[in-house]
Parts: structure tokens; C-alpha cells; sequence
């Protein structure tokens, strides 16, 4: 009887491994797009105060977890690959990040930011499109413009696509790094055209941007 019952015991505690093992999910992986470490250019009190935001993101970016389009409009939510910051979090700092680097006697603030700020002038727009296809075809669409602080125009609204290809499209990480060289390329965009502009405004001050 004993040895029956020690048998009986012993097959439920290798089913319940089986099953929990069958049952059992990937662990979940985080990744996070990347922005360059570079000396900061030298700043000073009289420095143009430039606010980068907001810019708003579709809806399907608002998540954690990582997002890759399929065949047609499908859009594939990946559970076990997700973001270490939210999408608009990144996009915001890595953006005023590389601007502020690049640009000689500006600091660029990222959204959000203290409302106690004085901006003389705002970057704004909207993230279009920002994921990888199937083939690990990554596109940044996105719309921004630039103003002052009375809303004259500083640079018109423009529209801008970016394109860069994952070395692997099943690698989450790979994905994650395309998507950070297509930032790069928006942020580089940037920095030259505001960059323009400023200097052109320092030079004829009275006149409309």
C-alpha cells in the first residue's frame, strides 16, 4: 500500500513539472533605442533656450510592448519584447539629447518640461509612422516645425521620412538599433536646419523668421 501510494505521489509531482514546464512563458526581454555619447558643447547665460516638444505619437506606439507591421495594415504586438521607456519618452530625450550636443550655445530642453522655462523657441509636430516591416524595413515618418516664443514661424512645417533595414528582422535588438540610427537621422536633420535659422535670425534680428 505504501509503495503504491509513494508511486501514485511520485506521478503527480512529474505531471505537475510537465505541465509546468508546457505552461511556463519566455522571459521578457527589454531594449531601449540608443543616442550617442558626445562631449556637450560650451553653454552661457545669454544661450538660446530651445524646448524640443511635444511631439505627439500614434497610438499604437503607446505601449510597451515592441510593435512590427505585417503583410497589409497588420500590426504584430510583440508580448516578450518590450521597451525599457515608454516610445514618446525616448524620442523626446534622445532627440533634445543629440540636438543639445550639436548645437553650439543652445540647451535644448525635452518635453515635458517645467512651465517655469523661459523657451524662446519650440520644436512641435507628430510621429506619422516609426516600426519595421517584416523584411526589417524600418520608416520614421514624421511632421515637425519650429516656432518663437510669439509664434512667429521659425522653420514652416515640413514633412520628413527616414529609412533604415535591421541586419537581422527576427532580432528585437537589431530592430531596436535600425530605429536608433533613423533617430539619428531626424535629430541630425534637425540640429543643421535650426541651426540655419538661428544663425539667420542673429544676424538680421528685426526681420521675421
Amino acid at each position: 500500500m505504501n509503495r503504491t501510494l509513494f508511486t501514485l505521489r511520485a506521478a503527480l509531482i512529474l505531471l505537475t513539472l510537465l505541465l509546468t514546464a508546457c505552461g511556463s512563458s519566455p522571459p521578457v526581454r527589454y531594449f531601449s533605442l540608443e543616442t550617442a555619447d558626445a562631449p556637450l558643447p560650451k553653454t552661457s547665460a545669454s544661450s538660446t533656450v530651445v524646448a524640443f516638444g511635444p511631439l505627439r505619437i500614434p497610438e499604437y506606439l503607446d505601449r510597451k510592448q515592441m510593435v512590427t507591421r505585417g503583410a497589409g495594415a497588420e500590426i504584430t504586438v510583440h508580448e516578450y519584447s518590450r521597451w525599457a521607456e515608454p516610445m514618446d519618452e525616448s524620442i523626446h530625450r534622445i532627440v533634445a539629447s543629440r540636438l543639445d550636443n550639436q548645437l553650439e550655445n543652445v540647451v535644448v530642453v525635452a518635453y515635458p518640461y517645467l512651465r517655469a522655462y523661459h523657451m524662446e523657441y519650440r520644436i512641435l509636430g507628430q510621429v506619422d509612422r516609426f516600426d519595421s516591416d517584416l523584411a526589417g524595413q524600418v520608416v520614421l515618418q514624421v511632421q515637425w516645425s519650429a516656432i518663437a516664443e510669439d509664434t512667429k514661424p521659425l522653420i514652416a512645417p515640413r514633412r520628413a521620412r527616414y529609412e533604415t533595414r535591421a541586419a537581422n528582422p527576427g532580432d528585437p535588438g537589431d530592430i531596436a538599433a535600425a530605429m536608433s540610427r533613423a533617430l539619428s537621422e531626424f535629430s541630425d536633420d534637425v540640429a543643421r536646419q535650426l541651426g540655419d535659422a538661428l544663425a539667420k535670425t542673429e544676424a538680421n534680428p528685426d526681420s521675421n523668421p
